[in-house]
């Protein structure tokens, strides 16, 4: 059976760091965004992720520093269904274990769910002062957005995990 593994978390909680070890065991992509600045070893984001949940952020009206309410990301979701579908068909073929890693689809993982094979949740959490200053270093943020970003992701990510175990998870560090 095939195996999905799938890496959650806000900018800058080291998800480029979890999905870079996975990569060395795992394809976590074959068209992957390449390194930079702030990430030197690269981020082990596959390109066709990163549009894809580009285009359903913005449907939803946001983006990933804007993020949409979770009810308009769901409304969106039955137009992305056959994009979704054909995007993990593409990365998973051939493969019995793979795995992605974009941090927006901690926003989106309500409608990759149905989709996904035998999923498997790495999920990335960091101090939320801490991803607020890499923001601010990186993006030039206020501290006080990179705390509202780093609060709304950590609370999605928590509400998802509560929805897709069926245990209610509570905030870590006060997100």
């Amino acid at each position: 059976m095939q195996k999905t593994i799938v890496v959650l978390g806000m900018h800058r909680s080291a998800t480029s760091l979890v999905a870079c070890g996975l990569h060395q065991e795992i394809s976590m992509g074959d068209d992957l965004l390449p390194a930079s600045g702030s990430n030197p070893r690269g981020h082990f984001e596959d390109r066709h992720f990163v549009r894809l949940n580009d285009r359903i952020l913005s449907a939803a009206g946001g983006s990933w520093d804007r993020p949409p309410s979770r009810q308009a990301i769901l409304g969106v979701g039955e137009r992305f269904s056959d994009q979704i579908q054909s995007t993990l068909d593409l990365a998973s073929s051939g493969k019995e274990i793979w795995g992605f890693k974009d941090p927006r689809t901690t926003l989106t993982v309500p409608l990759y769910l149905p989709f996904l094979q035998n999923p498997h949740f790495v999920c990335c959490f960091r101090a939320p002062d801490q991803v607020a200053r890499s923001l601010q270093r990186r993006n030039r943020f206020a501290l006080e957005k990179g705390l509202r970003l780093a609060a709304i992701y950590n609370r999605r990510l928590l509400e998802f995990l509560s929805d897709f175990t069926g245990q209610v998870h509570e905030p870590l560090n006060g997100s």
